[in-house]
């Protein structure tokens, strides 16, 4: 192993060791958030069947109270969070959590309303209406139909059909249900009373909450935007219906932005400044430019087509961990398919690569569709390396690649030699990402040298 291999491998492992430290925060926040129950005495309502359920509400309401609140936090584009896991798979967290959490919290109601109608020996419709007389647990009902509602438009199905600015509206709504849940925690019962170790634990945890989405939400993005000033410079067209946009402002060096980086970006003209969109950076970012290039998609994307120079553009991020951060050895292969070589474009002019090192494969169904290739080609060659286009229809056996080369047998391992020892940067369509790592597995490729990332909502 080289002293530059070494290198690559030093900085992984470090950031291997952060991340499973940060991951393990999540089991034992909620161990912590469990042990003030049992430190108060919690244990023995699991040794009678008449207080079991009350046991077993509580227990449930704190690990899905706790799980929520991490939910918040994964959602709340925390920065140590995005550079350590990415954009993608905190979210990705985010979204499994919810039906548990959910779940939990419905345990949670049900246990309790069963408990407290047995102790006043009353049916449980009449427990559900005396409840609600009460302003705390009113609320905490309120908060669970918001909760329901959110698992729901969450579901594959019912998203696909819901405009974005819709779902996003009735996501914003999750921080709705945070707070209307907040109040009964700490008015009903004596585990969270005043002056406890409990309550100002869990005082804390919404504190961290609530402080995360505030600032990473709303106030971080809003002083980067006026700090950095963007503006569009130029609109250039890169082949049908896609279009470079390129931006100028100031200090864009201090808002952190590196090749494979993504934001959401929001341009301020009367049709397009209601929503911000996700979009790679196209080129290597410098201390006064940035450049994205946008594929017409839908109607957001087509007027973007025809958006102005001069406008004003506000951005959230930048975001991601699609960079060379990443990287754990020499050798590189940056693959992208269709508008996916945008990313790809920034990484090859970025990438600190010795002759030999650098391979790209740029893939789409035509040449029309190899966006910025003619740029690709020419800052690899200068680098030395290695460049393959690949166009066609998809491959039957194999279908990353066209199908000729894919009935001829043709793989990663038969394109790029050794593939084991090697990073790869993947970017494309996502049922086509699949069949590209399957292939590398295949070929021995390890997980931790596989890097692509997924930014669409």
């Amino acid at each position: 192993m080289t002293t530059r291999q070494r290198e690559f491998l030093r900085r992984a492992n470090r950031r291997w060791t952060a991340q499973d430290f940060a991951g393990a925060l999540i089991p034992i926040s909620t161990a912590v958030a469990v042990a003030f129950f049992f430190v108060d005495g919690g244990a023995k309502n699991f040794l009678d069947i008449v207080t079991l359920p009350y046991g077993v509400g509580v227990v449930s309401g704190l690990i899905g109270t706790n799980l929520f609140l991490v939910m918040m936090v994964l959602a709340a584009r925390v920065p140590v969070i995005d550079s350590l896991f990415g954009h993608d798979r905190a979210l990705d967290l985010h979204k499994k959590l919810g039906k548990p959490v959910l779940y939990l919290l419905l345990v949670h109601m049900a246990a309790l309303i069963v408990d407290y109608a047995s102790r006043v020996n009353t049916d449980l419709w009449s427990e559900v209406v005396t409840m609600l007389g009460v302003n705390d647990l009113l609320l905490s009902f309120l908060s669970m139909g918001v909760m329901v509602l959110i698992v729901i438009t969450s579901l594959v199905a019912v998203k696909k059909v819901l405009p974005h600015g819709v779902w996003h509206i009735i996501h914003l709504m999750s921080y709705v249900a945070m707070y209307l849940g907040i109040f009964h925690q700490f008015t009903q019962g004596t585990l969270f009373a005043e002056g406890t170790a409990g309550r100002a634990y869990w005082l804390g945890l919404y504190v961290v909450a609530t402080g995360s989405i505030v600032l990473f939400r709303l106030i971080v993005p809003i002083l980067r935007s006026v700090r950095h000033a963007l503006i569009v410079e130029s609109v250039v067209v890169e082949g049908p219906g896609t279009v470079s946009i390129t931006m100028r402002g100031r200090g864009l060096t201090a808002a952190g932005f590196r090749a494979g980086h993504f934001a959401h970006w929001r341009f301020l003209a009367p049709t397009l400044w209601r929503e911000a969109h996700p979009f790679s950076i196209s080129a290597a970012p410098t201390n006064d430019r940035v450049r994205i290039t946008v594929r017409e998609l839908g109607d957001s994307t087509s007027l973007l087509q025809h958006v102005r120079p001069g406008t004003a553009v506000w951005f959230e991020g930048p975001y991601g961990v699609f960079t060379e951060s990443e990287r754990t050895t020499s050798r590189v292969a940056l693959i992208g398919s269709g508008i996916g070589l945008a990313p790809i474009r920034a990484l090859v002019e970025s990438m600190d690569v010795q002759p030999g090192e650098l391979t790209v494969i740029g893939r789409a169904r035509s040449d029309e569709e190899l966006f910025l290739m003619d740029e690709i080609i020419r800052i690899v060659h200068a680098k030395q390396g290695t460049v393959y286009t690949l166009t066609g229809s998809r491959g039957r056996r194999t279908p990353w690649l066209p199908w000729d080369e894919s009935e001829r047998g043709v793989s990663i391992s038969t394109i790029i030699d050794r593939p084991s020892e090697v990073d790869f940067y993947l970017c494309g369509p996502e049922a086509w990402m699949n069949s590209l790592v399957a292939d590398l597995r295949s070929a021995g490729v390890p997980p931790h040298r596989i890097h692509n990332e997924q930014f669409a909502w």
